[in-house]
């Protein structure tokens, strides 16, 4: 790295810091006033407030780092296109294509880092920033307080838990029927009066097991018994009584196993399945708006920070509903799921490319 680039990315992350500061600032104070009322009428104590936003800040560094990457490319190279900076650089021998290396390297080491705190801390905040909401603010008994009514999990290997009544404290399940399903057909089916978690294994009292021939229209064999141990059942009782997480708020490997689980139980997995390629396909938008926005600062060199401001804002509105938009048809089964998920990305990278070819090299 050359005295230029760790000068201009020095710049950079000058107006990358602030960026986020302010937004993150803006974002934790609007989310204050509106649960403020809740705070103060269940009498929530400061340090579980502020815990709340401490795991409220890695959803909103995710939400608003593609503004603030571009936020920071305008006001880094619209500064120094200001101060002809950039024309002595340029006089001196070093091409546009040159000068807009470490903003785009900036803009694949955050695509990296917002796609790994998607990966570790963004889940496991949300999950706790969800579990204080609901016993603070909601009042929400917990599972393990909890006798589950009509419990319905779909589980591993294709397997669907169905219980009428479910003792998370006894791991006692009563009324259970266990079907387990391959490439969307049943092929077989567990009727028990009770099932047990017992020593890390299934234990099913009074009940029988069907096998079903491959369409699932007729019995191959019939079995009852008193007991019998399903030591090939991963579940957990944990398991059975998780909350239900939204798919944003998964791993790519949770989300995966979701897809994988819906599919071999006959579902339809285009909603989870656009979720999971929007794992991947998200985190590139912070490359894509530092390729969209340094041709524009380039070119502008009269811009102010509210002009800056307005462009950055109309981008990113413009990418979102691009987002918004391929993502209802993903859901709905218009299109692919990975089409749906990197359309958007494909669009504002060409848009990025002409607009970086048009600028004087």
């Amino acid at each position: 790295m050359t005295r230029i680039d760790r000068y201009l990315t020095g710049r950079f992350l000058f107006g990358l810091f602030w960026s986020l500061t302010a937004f993150w600032v803006i974002s934790v104070v609007v989310d204050l006033v509106e649960h403020l009322d809740k705070f103060i009428d269940k009498s929530v104590p400061l340090k579980y407030i502020a815990l709340y936003y401490v795991y409220y800040s890695p959803y909103v560094v995710i939400l608003v780092a593609p503004i603030g990457m571009l936020l920071a490319t305008l006001f880094a190279v619209g500064l120094l296109a200001k101060r002809n900076e950039f024309l002595a650089m340029r006089a001196a021998g070093l091409s546009l294509w040159r000068l807009s290396f470490p903003f785009l390297t900036m803009g694949l080491v955050m695509t990296g880092a917002v796609f790994g705190m998607g990966q570790t801390i963004y889940p496991k905040c949300e999950l706790r920033r969800n579990d204080l909401k609901d016993h603070f603010i909601r009042g929400t008994i917990q599972p393990a307080q909890m006798l589950v009514q009509n419990l319905y999990v779909a589980g591993s290997g294709g397997r669907v838990y169905f219980m009428k009544s479910f003792n998370t404290k006894q791991h006692l399940g009563t009324g259970v029927t266990v079907e387990t399903f391959r490439t969307g057909r049943l092929v077989e089916s567990v009727e028990m009066a009770r099932l047990t978690y017992r020593d890390s294994v299934w234990v099913g009292e009074n009940g029988g097991r069907r096998s079903f021939a491959s369409g699932g229209d007729s019995v191959t064999h019939y079995e009852t018994f008193q007991t019998m141990l399903f030591s090939d059942w991963p579940e957990t009782p944990d398991d059975l009584v998780r909350r239900d997480i939204d798919p944003q708020e998964m791993t790519y490997a949770q989300l995966a196993e979701e897809v994988r689980r819906i599919r071999t139980t006959g579902g339809d997995p285009s909603a989870e399945a656009t979720e999971l390629s929007l794992k991947i396909a998200f985190p590139f938008i912070n490359f894509i708006v530092v390729l969209i926005g340094f041709p524009i600062a380039a070119r502008t060199r009269q811009s102010g920070m509210a002009l800056n401001f307005g462009i950055a804002m109309m981008i990113t509105f413009v990418i979102r509903i691009l987002y918004e938009v391929f993502r209802s048809l993903g859901h709905d089964g218009e299109v692919q799921p990975w089409l749906a998920a990197w359309a958007p990305n494909l669009i504002c990278l060409a848009l990025g490319i002409v607009a970086l070819l048009k600028v004087r090299k």
